[in-house]
């Protein structure tokens, strides 16, 4: 039997400051929001006991007991975690019944569309099929499930878009909120940062339900 080592993440907390709320804002994203699905500046974190400084505004996402760390102006080291396909995004801020309930890819496009009144959850990967058990929970919950998945316009095979249709077919979702590749934006936090948004909600809104 092989045993996998256990990766455990620390982080030290700094306060709020001018910079994240630059960064947050261009997304519409709000200190109460990013509060809510428990999001924090760090200053340090540790993997396994050894120390990494924050260069650049960084922030840790925690999921359970587990934390995604993301520096999203670091180009090579934007991402380390320690979430295993177990941790859902989004999954503990869901109201227990609604009309709609939206798949999406990240937890910043959660946060966005929360903003704007939609529920949304995101699993580790856009590669990771959902499990039948949470699409069920979700049936049974929610009027009707979207699936907002990244449009990859920019790459020939669009492997948001593939992941997308295949669970379509997988669970018999019918509704697939895509955005058009005249906007040059893969997802909802490109589409608002690039301000964008509203007229693109114009033209789709009977795809996203509240």
């Amino acid at each position: 039997i092989e045993v996998k080592p256990v990766t455990i993440i620390k982080k030290k907390r700094r306060l709020w400051d001018h910079y994240d709320a630059t960064f947050w804002k261009a997304f519409n994203i709000s200190k109460k929001t990013l509060k809510l699905f428990k999001v924090e500046p760090i200053s340090y974190y540790w993997i396994n006991e050894n120390r990494f400084t924050c260069n650049t505004i960084t922030y840790a996402y925690k999921l359970g007991n587990k934390y995604k760390i993301y520096a999203p102006l670091e180009e090579d080291k934007k991402w380390f975690s320690n979430t295993t396909a177990k941790q859902i995004q989004g999954w503990e801020q869901l109201p227990d019944k609604g009309n709609g309930v939206i798949i999406t890819s990240s937890l910043k496009d959660i946060m966005c569309l929360y903003g704007m009144g939609y529920h949304a959850i995101a699993f580790q990967s856009e590669m990771q099929i959902p499990p039948p058990k949470i699409i069920n929970e979700l049936k049974e919950r929610f009027g009707k499930i979207s699936l907002f998945y990244d449009n990859d316009y920019n790459k020939k095979d669009n492997p948001g878009q593939k992941m997308a249709k295949r669970i379509m077919v997988d669970y018999s979702i019918k509704n697939n909120i895509v955005i058009p590749d005249k906007y040059k934006a893969k997802d909802v936090s490109d589409l608002i940062k690039s301000k964008n948004f509203k007229l693109w909600l114009k033209e789709e809104k009977s795809l996203l339900i509240k």
